[in-house]
């Protein structure tokens, strides 16, 4: 599988999680399938660049943020 097809699939489906919506709903936004939607959150594709600047400015993070791997990472703790 394409690491960047699989990227942006994880980076899509955790924002479109963070918004609380559905494939179907994101799907419809975007006037898009929620077949399509699927296919990108499971890495067997991308989407087309002016999908991508659409799927930015709808979740307001830069394209940069859907192509780029993201670390999972603990929230840190404030020292005290």
């Amino acid at each position: 599988m394409d690491l960047l097809a699989i990227t942006i699939g994880k980076n899509i489906m955790r924002l479109r999680r963070m918004a609380n919506m559905t494939q179907l709903e994101l799907a419809e936004k975007i006037n898009y399938s929620d077949k399509s939607i699927s296919k990108w959150e499971q890495g067997n594709g991308i989407p087309d660049v002016r999908i991508l600047v659409q799927l930015a400015d709808l979740f307001n993070v830069s394209v940069d943020d859907l192509v780029r791997e993201h670390e999972e990472t603990a929230p840190v703790m404030p020292k005290q």
